[in-house]
């Protein structure tokens, strides 16, 4: 697999040696990592990207993640203060859907947060202006990390402009296929 090139997304903070990379095995290539033996060489560029805290102009964060957008969540909990009280929301499909769920309800609990996870159809689990005001009443004072699907992150970055957080303290990552 060596002349193939793919995104992926660091899960947790890196621990030299270690880098934790999850991928969610949806084609031919994701499926073949899962065959990878341990001690494979393997060539890695980057990490890019602005998600990360030190992009944060805020004290207080609010993270929002759908799909695979919760392994960048996860990360970047990991790398949060403790007393950091950031607000989490997950979004998914169903309840199995909602990846990393159990260290992510960890991270947010060992640093003083809330976490809310908005399960079902997107008329059921919806995240719209008054929702969102009511998750996370002070969103104007908090900088607004927002990972997943291209369309779902255009939405809520739109939204939370539209709610008064400036551009400065919006973050974001789109996953696209």
């Amino acid at each position: 697999m060596w002349w193939q090139a793919h995104p992926y997304t660091v899960s947790a903070l890196p621990v030299p040696p270690y880098l934790r990379l999850t991928v969610k095995g949806v084609a031919d290539h994701s499926r073949a990592l899962a065959r990878l033996e341990p001690g494979t060489r393997v060539a890695i560029e980057g990490p890019y990207g602005v998600f990360t805290r030190h992009a944060q102009r805020r004290p207080r964060v609010l993270l929002i993640a759908a799909g695979i957008g919760v392994t960048s969540v996860r990360a970047l909990l990991e790398d949060l203060p403790r007393g950091a009280r950031p607000v989490v929301v997950l979004r998914a499909a169903r309840r199995e859907d909602l990846a990393l769920e159990p260290e992510i309800a960890d991270l947010v609990k060992r640093r003083g947060g809330r976490l809310h996870e908005l399960t079902g159809h997107r008329e059921q689990a919806v995240i719209d202006q008054y929702s969102l005001r009511r998750l996370v009443p002070d969103l104007s004072g908090r900088d607004v990390y927002v990972c997943g699907p291209e369309g779902f992150v255009t939405e809520i970055v739109e939204l939370v402009r539209w709610l008064g957080v400036p551009d400065e303290a919006i973050h974001h990552e789109a996953y696209a296929l």
